[in-house]
């Protein structure tokens, strides 16, 4: 009878052990259609299924980046942490991809709207209500709708980050500061977040040797970048800057008139992204020019020698950038013997001729055509 009380008793407290586990487990919502459940913590590793929009799932684990769930039906397989939210998390963070987003008073586009948030802006996602976070954002609470929002792996989100898919105000003053420091052309200036964008905010962190190199401006990267204490700009930052930008210009045809005599001009080597100063000093058909200094020759050494190869190079001057062609070859006339340049070299545009001959030179006017290429807007 006593072994009989003592089986009993051991039953219940197993069932009450099941049970507690049972209720203590994570439960976790899917954000998102069509989430892949993958066989292991790697996005190339198999599908095992999709998950739908408000499913619900067993979070196991976390691990990289990635939840261990199970479903249901007992199969067990990974999703990305920001395809999760979790109830157990109490909140989590996420950041708004759109400007004019805005925090409703209801699960509804047709409840009034409590606050308007603009692309960037952190919040703290607190529940979540079918195809609809309730957020916390600074002193407002409601209602985002679930595309203006993107996940984070953490409970909470920094005053504001940026990132692939957002749009606005804050993302054209981040292109323009990346524009101004020589990581990002002009021609790519959107106002999207864009792979452009991705790939310069990159090149940007590693450069800056911020702990955080992934593509994502947030806290630490936007601090760096508007910090005006820092003076950290690309190399080839004029190449970068005025890409995008570069026209053709027929010498004949106003070319010459630009290109005045007596220019002083910058000179960007499209091959090698280097830029160095010039001056054109006479020239009927084509531009009879000299590097300015002994450091402008240096840059321009340094492409090849001093060689007749043609290259493609682009011209700027009075706020214009014209495709153009040149050899570093230094010959003849030698206006100043101060810059370590032994007599001048030539600048094609557009249907200039040799003077030799006064014909095109076939070999400028590829490379002419090949800077216009290299450099045109989209």
């Amino acid at each position: 009878m006593k072994l009989k009380r003592m089986a009993g008793a051991a039953a219940v407290l197993l069932l009450l052990a099941v049970c507690t586990g049972a209720l203590a487990a994570d439960t976790g919502i899917i954000t998102a259609d069509g989430v892949n459940l993958r066989e292991s913590p790697d996005k190339e590793s198999n599908a095992l299924g999709t998950l739908e929009l408000g499913s619900e799932v067993e979070v196991l684990a976390v691990e990289n980046g990635w939840y261990r769930i199970m479903l249901k039906s007992g199969t067990v397989g990974y999703i990305r942490q920001d395809y999760i939210f979790s109830n157990s998390s109490g909140s989590r963070g996420a950041y708004v991809l759109d400007d004019g987003t805005y925090i409703r008073g209801g699960p509804s586009e047709d409840t009034y709207a409590v606050k308007q948030l603009t692309a960037g802006k952190g919040v703290r996602i607190k529940a979540v209500f079918g195809e609809w976070f309730y957020v916390v954002a600074d002193d407002a609470t409601g209602y985002v709708y679930r595309t203006h929002l993107t996940l984070t792996g953490s409970n909470t989100a920094s005053g504001s980050m940026l990132r692939t898919g957002m749009e606005g105000e804050e993302v054209e003053r981040l292109q323009k500061k990346l524009y101004d420091r020589g990581f990002m052309s002009k021609r790519d200036m959107s106002g999207v977040y864009d792979s452009a964008t991705r790939k310069a905010v990159l090149e940007y962190q590693k450069k800056a040797g911020l702990s955080s190199a992934d593509g994502i401006a947030g806290a630490e990267t936007l601090n760096s970048i508007f910090d005006s204490t820092n003076k950290l700009t690309k190399e080839n930052a004029t190449f970068t800057k005025l890409k995008g930008s570069v026209v053709l210009l027929d010498w004949f045809k106003g070319g010459k008139d630009w290109l005045n005599k007596g220019a002083k001009f910058t000179v960007t080597d499209v091959r090698t992204g280097k830029s160095f100063r010039a001056r054109r000093f006479g020239g009927w058909y084509h531009a009879d020019s000299e590097p300015i200094t002994k450091e402008d020759t240096a840059v321009m050494k340094s492409l090849e020698g001093f060689s007749w190869n043609r290259r493609p190079i682009w011209v700027t001057y009075n706020g214009k950038t014209v495709a153009a062609s040149m050899h570093t070859m230094p010959h003849m006339a030698n206006p100043t013997k101060s810059n370590g340049f032994d007599g001048h070299f030539c600048i094609h545009l557009l249907n200039s001729k040799v003077h030799a001959n006064s014909k095109e030179c076939p070999r400028h006017q590829a490379c002419v055509q090949e800077a216009y290429r290299a450099g045109k807007a989209k």
